[in-house]
């Protein structure tokens, strides 16, 4: 089980405010909650912007797509699967990044 947060918009705030107020609603749902940083293989630097995709692996070696997402400026991702999404017979949950420049 897993919390997902509603959001808090506040526009044209005055120069003079200092203090900002406001309540969040959490939801939960049957997801599955998968973070962490896409780093560079030597030096371990964070990626930023680097396409990270979820995919279930089935019985038969095949894979199908679940959900992708873009690492943050700092490298970190945060990603939710539905658990219903999950096909029955996956083997393995499965998770690729990729950055740079793609061939055509």
């Amino acid at each position: 089980m897993a919390w997902v947060s509603s959001a808090i918009e506040f526009v044209n705030p005055s120069e003079d405010q200092k203090l900002f107020e406001g309540d969040i609603t959490l939801t939960k749902v049957d997801a599955l909650v998968l973070q962490g940083v896409v780093v560079e293989n030597e030096g371990k630097q964070p990626v930023p912007g680097a396409l990270v995709m979820v995919y279930a692996r089935l019985k038969e070696g095949k894979e199908e797509p679940l959900c992708q997402t873009f690492s943050s400026k700092d490298g970190h991702y945060l990603l939710y699967v539905d658990k219903k999404k999950i096909p029955g017979d996956s083997t393995a949950i499965i998770i690729r990044a990729n950055a740079g420049e793609l061939s055509s």
